[in-house]
């Protein structure tokens, strides 16, 4: 039997240890496995990297044809997105996956997956930024003040066995009740009822600065994806720059002189190409700490730098401001729990009834019963909380002060943010009307003037740098408009990140100071 006993044990141990390995269905361990990158069909990151090797231009008039929408070294066929992901010179492309809850749809990123959309990321930081987490915390704090201040006094219920000296021997039970007078609880629920709006305001206006956050870093990795896109363009022309002049250098048509300075601009672009991976980086770093995932792998972004921007009124911008900002609504929540405060503060002077009634016998004389009421209060003649009253109404000035302070403050961003929009939006129509059209006309003149022998080589070089130049100030001028564009329409509200401000705690604040219904 003790062998027996033993060979069912091992055949449980088996069979556990059977269920533990094998207990995701071959379709589920198939989904856990890496996806491995090409096999039957490569990657478009990876036929887009060899094309930007293998097409090699001969001519430099190319340039002049340079477009910024189409800076994609792909052709019509390819599906590739304009997001690029992948550094110059990797082998091959990475295949990074996304959280199960993240959907996959949209134009096909470079590493073969749907690209990440807004409002998914959106919807990433909702569920995982802590900052969300606490405020909801500090509304149940509220919610859960409100219902404690509301609630009525516990009555005592006692024995007092205190009579018992002979030839007495009384003994009697007694039941006291305060009575809180002065509608004590009422103002006191008041002011709860304030600072729960407050604190509701408050997660509003912190949803609305996570939302924010998440537009302005998805633009800047937008933004830096399309300035890696437009340096490695360029860089592609700095290496036919060079093959030329080394071409030409060989044929004696120009001197050292000329490839010296074509290998510096080769050198210069190189590291704009490192600066934009680096900026790509760490643009992609403050995007998945705002979302509270900040191991989350890099990924193609489904979205266009040149997005329309709507036309956006000053008067009508603040209007806005003034009727729907959450941070407005908080600190006029704030002003009215303060003047509900004042209010509580005021009536605590009256003082409540403090009722005791009893019921004994003196068992020296067991027929003989005793009874007893009695009613109280307190002689409000030293302490009439006129410290708390006048504490109070020094609050509610504050609050209210804060309520202008917060107006005047909120213009004054909003100053600066509408120039910055008027600003960005001036120098993207100017790059975009006149700027690029010239600097592409230019290269392409002093191209021919160069092959017809009129114009040196430094003069092609000068007009390189010129359109680089301009073309990485319009992605910059491109960002700016659109943050500010979001920083607007958002009501001015950033800092995604920032902790939200707790209720206030004072000692006369309700449910805080001594007395009943507090």
């Amino acid at each position: 039997m003790g062998r027996d006993a033993r060979r069912h044990t091992m055949v449980c141990g088996l069979l556990m240890a059977a269920s533990l390995t094998g207990c995701s269905t071959p379709g589920m361990r198939t989904a856990l496995k890496t996806p491995r990158v090409g096999s039957s069909r490569p990657p478009v990151a990876r036929t887009a990297a060899d094309r930007v090797t293998k097409e090699v231009a001969v001519r430099d008039r190319e340039v002049a044809h340079f477009r910024l929408r189409d800076a994609e070294p792909w052709g019509e066929d390819d599906t590739a997105s304009i997001a690029i992901i992948q550094t110059a010179g990797t082998d091959e492309a990475e295949m990074i996956t996304l959280p199960e809850h993240l959907g996959r749809r949209g134009a096909p990123n470079l590493f073969g997956e749907s690209a990440i959309t807004l409002p998914e990321l959106q919807q990433l930081a909702l569920t995982h930024n802590p900052t969300l987490r606490q405020a909801a915390g500090l509304v149940q704090q509220a919610q859960g003040n409100w219902l404690q201040v509301g609630l009525y006094p516990n009555p005592v219920f006692g024995y007092d066995g205190g009579a018992n000296n002979a030839p007495f021997d009384g003994q009697s039970l007694f039941l006291s009740q305060n009575i809180v007078t002065g509608g004590k609880l009422d103002w006191s629920r008041d002011v709860a009822t304030r600072d729960t709006e407050r604190a509701q305001w408050d997660a509003k206006a912190q949803t609305l600065r996570v939302v924010n956050d998440i537009r302005i870093r998805f633009i800047a990795v937008l933004g830096a994806q399309r300035r890696l896109t437009v340096t490695n363009e360029l860089l592609r022309f700095a290496d036919d720059g060079v093959r030329l002049v080394d071409t030409l250098f060989q044929e004696e048509q120009i001197t050292k002189a000329d490839v010296l300075q074509a290998r510096v601009q080769q050198s210069q672009t190189r590291i704009l190409v490192r600066n934009a991976e680096y900026q790509l980086t760490a643009a992609w770093k403050q995007l998945a700490v705002a979302l509270g995932c900040p191991d989350l792998p890099m990924q193609a972004l489904e979205g266009e730098i040149e997005d329309a921007v709507p036309t956006i009124d000053r008067e009508g911008a603040w209007s806005q401001i003034c009727h729907a900002s959450p941070a407005l609504q908080a600190a006029r929540a704030r002003a009215a729990a303060s003047a509900s405060q004042v209010r509580r503060e005021q009536v605590e002077r009256i003082p409540d009834l403090q009722v005791t009634g009893s019921v004994g016998r003196d068992f020296a004389s067991p027929q003989f019963m005793m009874y007893g009421l009695q009613i109280g209060v307190e002689l409000p003649v030293f302490d009439r909380n006129q410290g708390n009253v006048t504490a109070a109404t020094g609050e509610l000035r504050a609050a209210q002060a804060e309520v202008r302070r917060l107006e005047l403050a909120l213009q004054d961003r909003l100053t600066v943010a509408f120039q910055k929009y008027e600003s960005a939006r001036t120098e993207v129509e100017t790059y975009r009307e006149t700027i690029l059209p010239t600097a592409k006309d230019n290269l392409d003149l002093t191209q021919r003037g160069y092959e017809e022998g009129e114009l040196d080589f430094l003069r092609v070089l000068t007009a390189r740098r010129d359109l680089s130049e301009s073309t990485m100030n319009y992605v910059a001028s491109l960002i700016e408009l659109r943050t500010s564009a979001v920083e607007i329409d958002g009501m001015l509200l950033t800092g995604g990140l920032d902790a939200v401000d707790s209720n206030p705690v004072s000692s006369n604040s309700a449910g805080q100071t001594s007395g009943a219904g507090r």
